[in-house]
């Protein structure tokens, strides 16, 4: 929720300071939120929607629909990453991966390796040329 509040901020163009005066709070607080040290009050979270009535509550809240009331609501498979989706790539706007791949086959499909969460991870996706994709979460 503190990137959410940091992006309203940005788009507003205000210093924590700016926000903290218009939401009648000290500028302490807004410091502790952004800084990860506290999690925004039901307060607080109020304030915020009185304030900026345009922003969508859920996406304030929980990251999730539209940012804005007006926005039309558009499914991400992911909040933080936008895929463009387009039927006329050009292979040189592909980059190079880091580490070798190969392609996806039936026979690899089959082959079912031991999930592992090890590492943190939470979900692959599968992203297939007519823009459709798939979500894999380890066991």
């Amino acid at each position: 929720m503190k990137d959410r509040i940091a992006h309203i901020m940005r788009a507003k163009n205000l210093k924590a300071s700016d926000l903290a005066e218009l939401l009648g709070i000290q500028p302490s607080g807004i410091s502790h939120i952004l800084s990860g040290r506290n999690q925004p009050s039901l307060d607080f979270v109020k304030k915020i929607k009185e304030t900026f009535p345009e922003y969508n509550l859920d996406w304030i809240i929980f990251g999730k629909g539209p940012m804005t009331t007006s926005e039309p609501f558009r499914e991400n498979p992911s909040p933080s990453i936008d895929f463009p989706v387009s039927n006329s790539l050009d292979v040189d706007e592909i980059s190079t991966p880091a580490v070798p791949f190969s392609p996806v086959t039936e026979e690899t499909l089959s082959k079912k390796p031991p999930v592992s969460n090890k590492d943190g991870v939470q979900s692959l996706f599968v992203l297939y040329e007519d823009g459709t994709f798939e979500r894999f979460s380890p066991r």
